[in-house]
């Protein structure tokens, strides 16, 4: 069978926009450092230039090879999504068990992105992704 006569699953689909929407997420520093972050309401106190604006570019970029390479099931990019989606899940795990339950403003983010962090690492495990990425 072809790749072209396959059709995408939906959770590749889903992981993909949720790996470009992430990309466009970690340019915002990187845009508040271009003095563009006025234009989208960042705060300019919260990243200077340095390595965090550095990191959040690379992981932009990355994320955003993430999000092409779902889109189209290339092999390698499944196995990068494991390793990521496994980080992810402890981190996310381990800022909800430190999370101040006095400030209420930060659990929806926190309870967010652990419940997608849990659903990438489900989807990339399922028989149809797996199929989807050659594997």
């Amino acid at each position: 069978m072809d790749v072209l006569d396959k059709r995408r699953p939906i959770r590749a689909t889903i992981i993909g926009i949720l790996s470009i929407v992430a990309g466009l997420i970690y340019l915002f520093p990187v845009l508040d450092v271009f003095g563009l972050g006025d234009l989208i309401e960042l705060s300019a106190q919260s990243f200077q230039a340095g390595p965090l604006v550095l990191t959040a570019f690379v992981l932009a970029i990355a994320n955003f090879i993430l999000g092409v390479g779902c889109l189209y099931g290339w092999r390698p990019i499944w196995f990068y999504l494991v390793i990521i989606s496994v980080i992810n899940f402890f981190v996310a795990m381990i800022a909800l068990l430190n999370a101040n339950f006095n400030n209420w403003d930060t659990m929806p983010i926190l309870v967010v992105w652990f419940a997608i962090s849990i659903y990438v690492l489900y989807s990339v495990q399922t028989r149809k992704t797996r199929a989807w990425f050659h594997i």
